[in-house]
């Protein structure tokens, strides 16, 4: 699988703006197959229209503002297919953004190069959501007592049910259903009720769509007290928890392709 660095996006970004001197071509396509994504998540495209056995240079981008991008080549009929992962959202996101959208153009390098055809049909262009991950929890709860926890842009897992499990070592003592993610980015806010029969102690608080944690999910050290503390003496509230579940971090940087 290869890699691809942001320092190869500024000339594979440069479109021809010439008069054309040939028949005019249609316009490429572009589409992806989600309409948001996360790191480490397999973004799917496809497309048509570009020059046959063609290079097409992809290009991710923020407004005026290239990240990263990646070099294919379409089809004996000109079409596009494939597939790329971000390895870490810092490749599309900068630092304190959680969202944004990101603007692909997918660029036909043969008509650019030629500079025979009209700006129009020399790329195609589509856009999607590009998301942080993220579980947010208290780090105190009282039984028969709701809590507030979040989700945040799981798209990964987007449609699915999440649950919150108290977990002694490797064995989920309770778990409360907290709702179903939404369909776009996979977030939920929600007030689950801590149950009764919980007895106090320390426990590890899982966020997850996978009971067995097969999948991603994210967790914090907890505890469970017989009442509600007070203000003076709180623990300390609702904060973003560890990530787990993920592969291993790839030694390279960049966008994937595949």
């Amino acid at each position: 699988m290869s890699r691809f660095t942001i320092g190869a996006v500024v000339a594979i970004g440069a479109l021809a703006l010439t008069a054309p001197t040939a028949a005019l071509a249609q316009q490429p396509t572009l589409q992806f197959d989600r309409g948001c994504y996360t790191e480490r998540q397999d973004m799917g495209f496809t497309g048509a229209g570009y020059t046959p056995g063609g290079q097409v240079d992809l290009l991710f981008a923020r407004p005026l503002d290239p990240r990263a991008g990646f070099t294919t080549y379409s089809d004996a009929a000109g079409a596009l297919t494939g597939s790329t992962v971000a390895d870490a959202a810092e490749l599309l996101l900068e630092k304190d953004e959680g969202r944004e959208t990101i603007f692909v153009t997918a660029n036909d390098r043969t008509r650019i190069d030629a500079n025979q055809q009209p700006p129009e049909s020399q790329f195609g262009s589509s856009q999607f959501t590009f998301t942080r991950w993220e579980g947010f929890s208290p780090g105190r709860y009282v039984p028969g007592k709701r809590a507030p926890v979040e989700i945040y842009g799981w798209s990964f897992a987007a449609g699915k049910v999440a649950w919150f499990l108290f977990r002694k070592g490797s064995r989920t003592v309770a778990s409360v259903k907290v709702g179903r993610l939404d369909d776009e980015c996979g977030d939920r806010a929600a007030r689950i009720r801590v149950p009764r029969g919980l007895k106090p102690g320390t426990y590890r608080v899982v966020l997850t769509t996978d009971r067995q944690l097969r999948d991603r999910y994210t967790w914090r050290r907890a505890r469970v007290t017989a009442r509600r503390p007070a203000v003076a003496a709180a623990a300390p509230g609702m904060r973003a928890m560890s990530r787990a579940g993920e592969p291993l971090t790839s030694a390279f940087g960049g966008l994937s392709v595949g």
